[in-house]
């Protein structure tokens, strides 16, 4: 649980270099790709074993200043769903929230130049969130209690003997 970096990637369009590097957890550097004048990159697509994702993030950078709107996207229920598309933040871990929580196997993500010239896009980072798995408060044990929270002992012998599982304190 936690943040969970990508186990391989795709690049159909074959333009990206070092797409290992946008997964192998160093800031330090970077996959790659060209951008053509007032065009697109093609997509690295970082992928992953199916998890409970609510969330990607990413490091992303430009080469010399003229890249000027990113797209990322997330694979889920059988499609790709775009989570960010627009001017891109630089030079910082950015998350990009998925709207709730999916089985997620994939993220991929492109740069545009409408600048004067052609540029680079810069990926020095990836990965998901996985969300823990666990029973949602719906479904927690509810113990009634009619005088202040438990101390500290208190609190052990209810976590004992309610077991392991999440428990949800009731008090009135």
């Amino acid at each position: 649980m936690g943040w969970i970096v990508p186990t391989g990637n795709v690049d159909s369009s074959a333009t990206w270099t070092s797409e290992m590097l946008a997964y192998d957890e160093n800031t330090g550097n970077y996959a790659y790709t060209s951008v053509p004048r007032n065009g697109w990159s093609g997509y690295l697509e970082l992928t992953v074993d199916a998890l409970s994702c609510d969330r990607v993030r990413g490091w992303f950078n430009e080469g010399i200043a003229n890249v000027s709107n990113f797209e990322l996207d997330v694979y889920y229920d059988s499609g790709w769903h775009t989570v960010q598309s627009g001017e891109p933040v630089y030079g910082e871990y950015v998350e990009f929230l998925i709207g709730s929580t999916k089985s997620v196997t994939s993220m991929r993500f492109r740069f545009y130049s409408t600048k004067a010239g052609a540029d680079g896009g810069r990926c020095y980072e990836a990965a998901f969130w996985e969300v823990p798995a666990g029973p949602t408060p719906d479904t927690w044990n509810q113990i009634l209690y009619t005088s202040e929270p438990p101390t500290p002992n208190a609190w052990n012998q209810v976590k004992q003997d309610v077991g392991t599982g999440f428990v949800k304190l009731l008090y009135v």
